[in-house]
């Protein structure tokens, strides 16, 4: 087994060289499924035909042979110009006709049904790469293909010397083994590089939706994350009757640090009350930037009086919070508002006129509106 799944595996890393630098992880599994195709097949129909010349079969023999020449010449090619869509379809027709024209050269039905497993390649392999409509018209290609051999079958075992019983069947029981495998093969890189296709899709996904929700400089949520959660958080208000309280901070005397010290030294500031700030809250509870050196924390089913006690702790670690940059200290000043009725719509400008009441009566210090 770890000998068949190294094969696959050192199949499949070349069947990726067909693939562009700026292909996507579908378009990358979409060639390499067709190439993997290609050569398992290529592969094998070096083993039929040597085994087909050998029992006395030389037409039979010479078709997959034939088939092995052309896939050794139009990978190389391939996988030098990258001209994908042409060696899509010249391997899908070939795969397609392959089996059909073996199973003509062996007399029809009664000697060559036992190459058939073969054609379900072609329809099966476009169902993964290309999807069901594209899929189905290569089924029905298939299905035409079949009806012209039953309409050939009496004229074409009139000059075929039958082959043997014994043979029929170890060729059948070959081919059942070998297709299963193969299809087995093709199936699991399918799915498995398609869940690894998806897994990404979401992991960038959540990336992107992260850095749309997220204020860049200090790695809390942004304006827009911070509406999305009062919305949500009144709709709960209204039906559970929850009480929901917003404090809003405002770092004191903000303009004089950048002016004095930098905008580096005031972006760092920031970063710093953020670092402070996150421990004296709930996980869930939120902590956003309203804007320059506002930000706002989000505390759902919190009373007033709760609320006014997480935004008195909280200033208190920023007027403790020492900062070798700057020579005075470093305070912020507070407002609380809480609602317990909906809509709270009111609820951060109440907060804001408290947070205005503050900076009239000192700096540093939690005012709670009324």
């Amino acid at each position: 087994m770890k000998l068949l799944a190294g094969l696959f595996d050192a199949l499949w890393e070349v069947a990726n060289r067909g693939a562009r630098p700026d292909d996507n992880a579908k378009q990358r599994v979409r060639k390499a499924v067709i190439t993997l195709t290609a050569m398992i097949i290529g592969f094998l129909a070096i083993f039929w035909g040597a085994i087909y010349v050998l029992l006395g079969y030389p037409l039979s023999g010479a078709i997959p042979l034939s088939y092995a020449v052309i896939t050794a010449v139009s990978l190389p090619y391939y996988f030098l110009t990258k001209q994908f869509a042409a060696f899509r379809l010249s391997q899908l027709v070939l795969v397609l006709l392959l089996p059909f024209l073996l199973q003509w050269s062996l007399g029809g039905f009664s000697n060559g049904s036992i190459v058939m497993i073969w054609a379900f390649f072609t329809p099966l392999v476009v169902l993964l790469v290309d999807g069901p409509r594209s899929g189905l018209r290569w089924l029905l290609a298939f299905l035409a293909l079949t009806v012209v051999s039953g309409v050939l079958d009496s004229h074409l075992a009139v000059n075929v010397t039958p082959m043997p019983r014994t043979a029929q069947t170890v060729f059948f029981i070959l081919n059942m083994a070998v297709g299963l495998i193969s299809v087995y093969g093709v199936l699991n890189y399918f799915v498995k590089d398609s869940e690894r296709y998806q897994h990404t899709l979401r992991e960038n996904q959540e990336r992107i939706t992260a850095l749309m929700l997220t204020d860049p400089l200090t790695g809390v949520a942004n304006r827009r994350r911070l509406d999305d959660c009062l919305r949500e958080a009144a709709r709960r208000v209204g039906n559970a009757g929850e009480s929901l309280s917003v404090v809003i901070a405002d770092l004191d005397h903000f303009k004089d640090v950048n002016d004095t010290y930098g905008h580096d030294v005031g972006d760092r500031m920031l970063q710093r009350f953020v670092e402070v700030a996150r421990p004296c809250i709930r996980s869930r509870d939120l902590l956003a930037r309203f804007g320059g050196e506002e930000f706002v924390i989000v505390l759902p089913d919190t009373p007033l009086e709760e609320a006014r006690v997480v935004a008195e702790r909280v200033r208190s670690c920023i007027e403790r919070m020492a900062e070798p940059a700057i020579e005075r200290p470093l305070t912020a000043s507070f407002g609380v508002a809480c609602s317990t009725t909906t809509p709270v719509s009111n609820l951060l400008i109440a907060a804001d006129r408290a947070l205005y009441r503050s900076k009239n009566e000192g700096r540093n210090r939690v005012s709670v509106a009324a």
